[in-house]
């Protein structure tokens, strides 16, 4: 996990710095995805990130506050957890956000990797 992390980093550090014309903004931006590990269901919610955007394509390491839907000897349990991930916006003005949070639980002391799909609710800056 460690290594994919600091990939990611070395990853979007050098396409920043690899562009001719540097510019830097600060945007507000709503948006919501669901994402899934096959077991259980997490309700993201756009929380801070490091965005990168590119003409067609945009990519951000994104912190997610979440809701977990989870299923506990038959009955469904809703908990808050936090997830952090990639997020790749695409399609349609880079409204569709393919999601991949991992979420941290502490109850058995495990990373789990999810993937999902989701939209933004703000519009997109021309």
């Amino acid at each position: 996990m460690n290594s994919f992390l600091v990939v990611c980093l070395m990853f979007t550090t050098i396409s920043a710095f690899s562009q001719e014309k540097q510019e830097s903004s600060l945007n507000i931006e709503g948006q919501i995805a669901a994402s899934t590990n096959g077991k259980d269901v997490f309700v993201n919610f756009g929380g801070p990130a490091l965005k990168f955007s590119y003409p067609k394509i945009a990519f951000a390491w994104n912190f997610m506050p979440s809701v977990r839907f989870h299923n506990v000897k038959g009955t469904t349990q809703v908990t808050p957890i936090l997830g952090t991930g990639l997020q790749i916006y695409g399609l349609k003005d880079k409204r569709f956000i393919v999601s991949l949070p991992f979420y941290y639980l502490a109850s058995n002391n495990t990373w789990i990797g999810t993937v999902g799909i989701g939209y933004v609710l703000s519009k997109p800056k021309k």
